[in-house]
This record gives C-alpha cells, structure tokens and sequence, in this order.
C-alpha cells in the first residue's frame, strides 16, 4: 500500500472547477448591497450632522435667554 501522493491519483481541486456558472449575479449582488450600504451611511452622517446642528442652535438659546435675564 503506497503513502502519500500517487502519479496519476485522483485530484480534488476544491470547488474553483469551471461549472459553467456566470459570477454576473453575484457582481450584481455585491453591487447593489455597496450602493445601500453607502446611502445608509450617508443618512446616518446626515443625521449626525443635523442633530450637531440642533445642539448647537439650543446652546445658542439658552445662552441668549441667560443674558436676556441677568
């Protein structure tokens, strides 16, 4: 009984063997998932940005109403 490899032996080459399947639908897949995940970034941001906006705008106001009442 030989150990090891064989000449000529059987060769399992893992899944990368040609099927005849096209990788379109999984570019197209990983596209549209890049462009939702960069517009939810982008609402995220824009949120952040507005509610920086809103403090800074109440500390205004209340520094306002401070001098207004001293």
């Amino acid at each position: 009984m030989p150990v090891g490899r064989v000449a000529g032996g059987n060769y399992y080459g893992g899944h990368l063997t040609n099927t005849g399947q096209s990788y379109a639908g999984i570019n197209e897949n990983i596209m549209y998932i890049s462009i939702g995940m960069a517009i939810i970034i982008a609402i995220l941001i824009t949120i952040a940005l507005i509610y920086i906006a809103y403090e800074k705008c109440q500390k205004r106001r209340a520094r306002k109403a401070y001098y207004v009442t001293a």
